[in-house]
């Protein structure tokens, strides 16, 4: 008897290429449309996959990568863009208020179209954002070197300062101050070192002469006003209230109450949180305290010289402006030099002729005189000078970019430096150091760095209505 077969049934034919064939020549138009509808479905997945992932990704960059990226590494500390476009947007902000408050006190709109440049040109304002926040990193390491810290309370002290001064307000227990009435509009928010500009010889147009009795009021009243007038700031608000009419707890209620409403504006106008103005005020009273620290080290006394001079200018009609002298100018500057040297040899008055010919139209008034000042003010062929010449003698023509001088060396004495100059010394200290210090530093800054400088808040979201 047969063996009964336990497969089940006949086996399964292997499906060719050709079965494949076959079955899809004989399907149905519905069965054809379903078949494609369903590899549309999964192309269109695969398409919306990639492109989620896609998204994702650049979410992702531009949440969490871009903002820790650094747009400048200063002695291997990173600015990142986070913190760069946050100052560049408070900036703005700033200077926007700036300008409305200028407006408001002036009422003239050519104000706005005046400063309002500083809001189209993006470029210049982060430069000078990069250029603070670099400097930022150098002076908190040198203010660490010498134990120097900034606290809490320091900076609560800056901001109350400083909207004590945009109300008008003196703070309790400080000196009373003068308020300034129209505010300066600077790209700068918030106090910055005021860069000095070294003297030299030459001076403004003619003014009129004032009387030795003025001249010593003037000095004297200015002297007084370095001495009680803060540096200047500009202000957030327009609106003053006079001081005597508050007693101390109504001005700290005051100021509480100034700085909820500047640091909302601040959230609202630039997308900055209280941290990041904070860090601003930080960074300004640790840069003062280092000039205060440095201004301790600045001698208080130094050599100076009174002199008068004579200048015989290669372009009379445009000293100072740093063009090169032609040749005939040169020539023709030099032989008027002579000529007047010979005719103070020849017993023509030195004062007489300063008023008549010198183009430092400023001394020429004075008699050529130059008040005391330090050689180091003066431009360097003319401060070698005074520096060497005898007293009483009379040099030249000495040659400067200029032109040709004639001097006389009035004096020369180790006399003390004036409150005025002190503050003078400081600024100047603190510049130099700066100064150096930066070109010493490893500074590198991004190629991108350019594109990562915000407009916004745009002019028209800032000032847009005062155009309306």
């Amino acid at each position: 008897m047969a063996k009964r077969s336990t497969t089940g049934g006949p086996r399964t034919r292997r499906v060719t290429e050709a079965d494949l064939q076959r079955r899809r020549e004989y399907l149905s138009r519905a069965e054809r449309e379903r078949l494609w509808q369903r590899r549309a479905l999964i192309t269109i997945g695969v398409l919306v996959g990639i492109s989620l992932v896609i998204l994702a990704i650049a979410l992702i960059y531009e949440n969490l990568i871009r903002p820790r990226e650094a747009v400048s590494v200063v002695e291997g500390h990173d600015i990142t863009t986070a913190d760069f476009e946050e100052r560049v947007r408070f900036l703005r902000w700033e200077t926007g208020q700036q300008i409305r408050d200028l407006y408001a006190l002036t009422g003239d709109i050519n104000v706005i179209n005046q400063y309002a440049s500083q809001l189209t040109n993006p470029i210049s304002i982060g430069s000078q954002v990069l250029d603070e926040m670099e400097e930022e990193i150098l002076i908190e390491e040198e203010a660490q070197a010498r134990g120097i810290t900034i606290d809490e309370a320091a900076v609560d002290k800056r901001v109350d300062e400083y909207l004590a001064q945009s109300y008008g307000l003196t703070l309790p227990g400080a000196p009373t101050a003068t308020p300034t009435p129209i505010p300066s509009v600077t790209p700068t928010p918030l106090v910055s070192p005021t860069p000095t500009v070294e003297p030299s010889p030459t001076t403004p147009p003619a003014t009129a002469t004032p009387s030795e009795d003025e001249a010593a009021a003037d000095e004297e009243a200015t002297e007084d006003e370095a001495d009680t007038t803060p540096e200047a700031e500009p202000t957030t608000s327009a609106t003053a209230t006079a001081t005597a009419t508050l007693t101390a707890p109504d001005i700290q209620a005051t100021i509480a109450r100034a700085e909820e409403t500047y640091f909302k504006a601040a959230q609202d106008g630039a997308d900055v949180d209280r941290e990041v103005v904070r860090k601003v005020f930080y960074y300004d009273a640790l840069r003062t305290a280092l000039m205060d620290a440095m201004a301790a080290e600045a001698p208080t006394e130094e050599l100076q010289v009174r002199v008068r001079h004579i200048l015989i200018a290669f372009d009379p009609a445009n000293v100072g402006s740093g063009l090169p002298a032609t040749e005939e100018q040169r020539a023709a500057a030099e032989e008027k030099a002579n000529e007047v040297m010979a005719a103070i040899q020849n017993g023509e008055p030195f004062a007489d002729l300063a008023r008549e010919v010198s183009d430092d139209t400023g001394s020429a008034q004075n008699g050529g005189e130059l008040d005391w000042q330090s050689p180091s003010g003066f431009v360097s062929a003319f401060a070698d000078t005074v520096t060497t010449a005898e007293i009483g003698e009379i040099v030249g023509p000495v040659e400067t970019e200029y032109g040709y001088h004639i001097i006389q060396v009035l004096g020369r004495e180790v006399r003390a430096l004036t409150d005025t100059q002190l503050n003078q010394r400081r600024s100047q200290l603190f510049s130099e150091w700066l100064t150096e210090r930066k070109a010493a530093a490893n500074i590198e800054r991004s190629d991108n760095w350019l594109d990562r400088i915000p407009d916004e808040p745009t002019i028209n979201q800032l000032l847009g209505d005062l155009f309306m």
